[in-house]
């Protein structure tokens, strides 16, 4: 599931041996990838403080994303979710780099 997410944001895996903050290697974004059911909402504090904190130990300047798939889902169906304004930076750096 991580390596399908990955080759469709550009990027690739980092195996766990590898990591030492996100799932993904991927332009712009510090990414964490999830296979859940349904998600309880206070996951969603749990998520947001893991690729957070994540990214601050790994000395990271990426966005943090998180990429949510439900099992048996198809892939172009999950969901990546980061917050508005690291998606305003995120449309900005785009930007920039297109200049």
């Amino acid at each position: 599931m991580e390596r399908e997410i990955a080759k469709r944001l550009g990027g690739r895996r980092i195996p766990l041996l590898g990591r030492e903050g996100c799932d993904l290697d991927v332009p712009y974004l510090f990414v964490e990838v999830k296979s859940q059911g349904r998600i309880a909402p206070y996951l969603w504090n749990d998520f947001l403080d893991q690729i957070l904190t994540g990214r601050e130990v790994a000395g990271d300047d990426r966005i943090p994303a998180i990429a949510i798939h439900r099992p048996g889902m198809k892939y172009d169906d999950a969901l990546v979710c980061i917050r508005a304004g690291d998606w305003e930076e995120l449309v900005r750096r785009i930007k920039e780099d297109a200049e």
